[in-house]
């Protein structure tokens, strides 16, 4: 449960630290006051959107802090050790928002994203909020509220998993159908450019190797020129090098016969000489394998014309043609093959079909237990509400259909009968504000006593209602409040009347400056402000009287 709400520099809060109690707390005071503003603070820390309107003027950053004990919340408990962030039997919410509107989130101190603090936040808090009457007239709605009534979660995600598994494999068909469709075409198309490829045997050619081939070839005189001049400047010139090398290797053989000392120049000598024969050697190699052929150079460039040519068609560079060629193999093979895996897609979606409605069968049986369970309970709850021969009814059907919807079958549909002898018919068609305001209130207080989170809270939900309705409204609350933790802002006396614990929210001004402060009521203090709710500014003996008539009743 929540234990303590700390608010800095938040909206018009300058400061605000509430100390909670189990059982139900009721908020109090004047219209804008701030009461909604406190609960803005908490649902920030929960996780909702951060604005740079969150910041009180004239401050850098705005904090909240939520303190919480979750000894008795199994599924918080389990969280925090999961994503090691337990911490004994408490829990500490922190946000941080600076005036940029930018955030940073913690939870027991450490680090987390949005999506963490909404995820446990989720499993701590349950907020509703004074327009929920205005969602629950949608369809969708209508069926997420069954749902949680009849605890269908797994139920639902099982449909949800096996919906997606389904919708995969279709899109997959529905795409190699539209493939099939232009098959022939393409297979024409495929086996063209194949034939291409093949007539040039690109996966077993080296076109590097081919274009340096065609280069010797193509400059094959001026090649065997050039190796003719070096044969002659190394070995077959009268003053070639090896020539001028012999006369220099025989003057050095003259010197070492008379000094020894430079036998090191001689090795060098004798070693560039037989390097030189070596080379001399592999130019005459090289130039008798150089004569030109036409033919071959003609074979040779038809080969890198139609490489090029290939390359510019499908506009990718030579280096890329074998990858290429083996894409278009891999397309064809798989357009021919299609059929097969069109037929092994549809035996997939047959089953998964069959799996779908096994699965979506036992969430509707299970949706229409809950919906005759809670249209009782939600016609008992209309009756205490006011409208005593208020009659509520769910149609719950499943339509049996090939085409799977990720919620399951079934259309959920909230009907209600306000007045005796009238059919009931669509909540959106037959109930007026205010009634629909009190069937919004009876809908969340029966779900609310199946909800496992500790800490429910409702802003303003009892609009609409007043007199003994009110005052049922307090005391179904109050009832409430002994299996978990109420938090309700109320401008009713009959329902702030039924608190265990009553807050304040109060506005004052200050050096040109609105600010809102809180603070929890002495017994005296809470019999004056229901006073002051009952009789307005001016507090009589009479309002008194009945303020403490009201709070009596209460404890009774």
């Amino acid at each position: 449960m929540l234990v303590a709400l700390n608010v800095k520099d938040f909206a018009i809060i300058t400061r605000s630290s509430l100390e909670l109690q189990s059982g139900m707390t009721t908020l109090t005071g004047e219209t804008g006051a701030g009461k909604s503003i406190l609960l803005g603070a908490l649902g920030l820390v929960l996780g909702d959107r951060a604005s740079p309107n969150a910041v009180r003027d004239g401050t850098e950053r705005a904090e909240i802090s939520a303190v919480f004990d979750v000894s008795e919340v199994k599924d918080a408990a389990e969280w925090l050790i999961d994503h090691s962030m337990d911490q004994e039997d408490e829990c500490i919410l922190r946000r941080v928002v600076s005036k940029d509107g930018k955030s940073r989130a913690f939870i027991n101190g450490s680090p987390v994203t949005l999506r963490n603090l909404k995820e446990l936040g989720r499993l701590l808090v349950n907020i509703h909020g004074q327009h929920d009457h205005q969602l629950i007239t949608s369809p969708d709605k209508q069926r997420d509220i069954l749902d949680d009534f009849g605890e269908c979660q797994k139920l639902i995600k099982n449909v949800r998993d096996i919906w997606t598994e389904w919708n995969k494999t279709h899109r997959l068909i529905t795409g190699a159908e539209e493939r099939l469709q232009a098959r022939g075409d393409r297979l024409d198309t495929l086996r063209y450019q194949l034939l291409e490829f093949e007539k040039l045997s690109i996966e077993s050619i080296d076109l590097d190797a081919i274009d340096l081939e065609h280069r010797r070839l193509a400059n094959a005189t001026e090649l065997g020129e050039l190796s003719s001049r070096a044969m002659d400047l190394l070995q077959d010139d009268p003053k070639s090098a090896l020539a001028q090398l012999a006369q220099v290797e025989k003057a050095v053989a003259e010197l070492l016969a008379h000094d020894n000392t430079c036998a090191e120049v001689g090795e060098l000598i004798v070693s560039a000489r037989i390097q030189l024969e070596e080379a001399a050697d592999a130019v005459r190699h090289y130039s008798h394998g150089i004569e030109p052929q036409p033919e071959r150079l003609n074979e040779v460039d038809g080969i890198l014309s139609s490489a090029h040519q290939l390359a510019k068609k499908h506009q990718i560079d030579t280096s890329q043609l074998a990858d290429f060629s083996s894409k278009l193999i891999e397309e064809f093979k798989e357009l021919e093959s299609m059929d097969g895996s069109i037929e092994s897609l549809n035996a997939e979606l047959e089953k998964l079909t069959t799996e779908y409605k096994a699965a979506a069968k036992k969430l509707s049986n299970k949706r229409s237990k809950a919906a005759k369970q809670l249209e009782s309970y939600l016609t008992k709850a209309m009756q205490t509400l006011g409208m005593k021969e208020g009659k509520f009814a769910i149609e719950c059907s499943s339509k049996p259909t090939d085409t799977p919807s990720i919620n399951g079958l079934d259309h959920v549909l909230f009907n209600v009968s306000a007045n005796p002898g009238a059919a009931p018919r669509p909540m959106s068609d037959v109930a007026s504000g205010g009634e629909l305001s009190r069937l919004s209130l009876a809908v969340q207080l029966i779900t609310s006593e199946r909800n496992r989170v500790p800490t429910l809270i409702f802003d303003e939900v009892d609009t609409g209602v007043g007199g003994g309705v009110a005052e049922t409204v307090g005391q179904q609350l109050r009832k409430l409040g002994d299996r978990c933790q109420v938090l309700c802002v109320t401008h009713l006396p009959q329902v702030a009347a039924q608190g265990h614990q009553h807050v304040k929210v109060s506005k004052k001004s200050s050096d040109n400056k609105t600010l809102a402060e809180s603070r929890t009521l002495t017994q005296k203090e809470s019999l004056e402000e229901i006073a002051r709710m009952l009789g307005g500014v001016k507090i009589t003996k009479r309002t008194l009287a009945h303020a403490k008539e009201m709070l009596a009743a209460a404890e009774d």
